[in-house]
């Protein structure tokens, strides 16, 4: 009898163990989630959605190494999961100048289970690029696999990002 309780104590101990690990992991460790295309994802992120414009081309944000600081969030520290990264893209951020992306957000209750009619006058969300959804979670997935929990960026990210070792925004990073 003696034998089994430890056993149990130390299964327990185990499964204890494995929980807090999984729950601890770094985001971009967590980025098995997503179901997109991070190349795909890139490409939006640098061109299509021009999230560069805000988020800076480190996705940084207003902490970011760029001298000419955007107003974006540093999504290099978001604890945001697969499902809230999405929200946020689709509907945006409401109170801030984070756009929505999703055609049809706020024309019916999708996003946040508000419509443009909740809005007073010029307090409406702000619209962005529209992005399809395999997009939206191709720009997810990049940001996963390249961007969240990765630090200060590297020259290595930059001349990958622009696919240019010579790019003259990696200057300030050699």
């Amino acid at each position: 009898m003696p034998m089994s309780r430890a056993v149990t104590v130390l299964f327990a101990a185990v499964t204890l163990v494995l929980t807090m690990m999984v729950a601890s992991m770094a985001p971009a460790q967590q980025a098995i989630e997503h179901n997109g295309d991070p190349e795909r994802g890139k490409i939006v992120f640098r061109s299509v959605g021009n999230c560069v414009n805000c988020h800076g081309w480190a996705a940084d944000g207003i902490s970011g190494v760029n001298l000419r600081a955007p107003t974006g969030s540093n999504l290099r520290e978001t604890t945001l999961d697969t499902e809230r990264l999405t929200e946020v893209i689709k509907c945006g951020l409401l109170g801030t100048a984070m756009p929505y992306h999703d055609r049809a957000a706020y024309r019916d209750d999708r996003c946040y289970g508000m419509v443009m009619s909740d809005f007073v006058s010029g307090g409406e969300p702000m619209r962005g690029k529209t992005f399809r959804d395999n997009d939206i979670a191709n720009v997810v997935a990049y940001l996963q696999t390249h961007v969240i929990g990765l630090g200060e960026p590297t020259y290595a990210e930059c001349a990958e990002f622009f696919d240019n070792p010579a790019a003259r925004a990696c200057r300030s990073l050699r």
